[in-house]
């Protein structure tokens, strides 16, 4: 054997390591849309640090949802900040590129999009919350539901609200009701993204079972299973995709 014949050996091992490895990656990409579910989503209201943000589009990436709506009220407290810093970029590692993310200027229309499409939109709340709500007038239901006792058969839209206030008037009056994750210990509340995570499993899991899916099934249609799929090709060969996304 000539050092050419070697050489050509090599570089055909090397060729077949590399087509394993997409294979590899395109079988993980399939799994991933066809896991996915659209009838549950996340609603973000003014989110201002970057780092929760991050956090909750990995855990909602990482436990099979596809759809985070964002609300950026204009000169509200989250208008001037910007969404991508470098330890939310660490954080986040690059979750967004699999999620469809929705960018929305009001509450209100954010929330009666979703109704329009069949969603009942369901602010998150402290426990007792609702009932401090309902009493200045800000939404109808005196006590929330628990986190437990929601439908996840029909389509759902959770909303958490930002850091500082939570959910905003504006859209409490909108939603259909409020839910409290319960805490039987001592501490009152939970860190947004943490709620997120808590909420995104329990929900994952309820409507997988509602609605009697297979294992590695979501509840996404043939066509819309490959139209994600194309989606996912064309973001991964865009290794720049994630470092300049901007919600849509």
């Amino acid at each position: 054997m000539t050092h050419d014949d070697v050489g050509l050996e090599v570089d055909t091992l090397e060729f077949s390591d590399d087509e394993a490895e997409e294979d590899r990656r395109s079988v993980r990409l399939r799994a991933a849309a066809f896991a996915r579910l659209a009838g549950v989503r996340v609603i973000l209201e003014d989110l201002c640090d970057a780092g929760n943000r991050a956090a909750v589009l990995r855990s909602v990436e990482a436990l099979g949802l596809l759809h985070v709506h964002e609300i950026v009220t204009p000169g509200g407290i989250a208008s001037g900040k910007k969404p991508s810093t470098a330890r939310g970029r660490s954080i986040v590692n690059g979750a967004e590129k699999w999620l469809d993310l929705h960018r929305h200027s009001a509450s209100e229309e954010c929330i009666a999009s979703l109704q329009a499409q069949g969603f009942l939109v369901l602010a998150a709340v402290p426990p007792g919350g609702g009932a401090a709500a309902a009493a200045a007038g800000r939404v109808g239901n005196l006590q929330p539901e628990a986190l437990e006792d929601l439908d996840f058969g029909r389509p759902i839209a959770l909303l958490f609200g930002s850091e500082a206030r939570g959910v905003s008037e504006v859209a409490l009056r909108s939603c259909s009701g409020t839910f409290t994750v319960p805490m039987p210990g001592l501490s009152e509340s939970l860190n947004v993204s943490v709620a997120v995570a808590i909420c995104c499993h329990f929900a994952q899991h309820q409507r997988r079972q509602v609605l009697g899916l297979a294992p590695g099934h979501g509840d996404l249609s043939p066509e819309s299973v490959e139209e994600l799929l194309e989606t996912y090709a064309s973001r991964s060969l865009d290794h720049k995709f994630a470092a300049s996304l901007s919600c849509s």
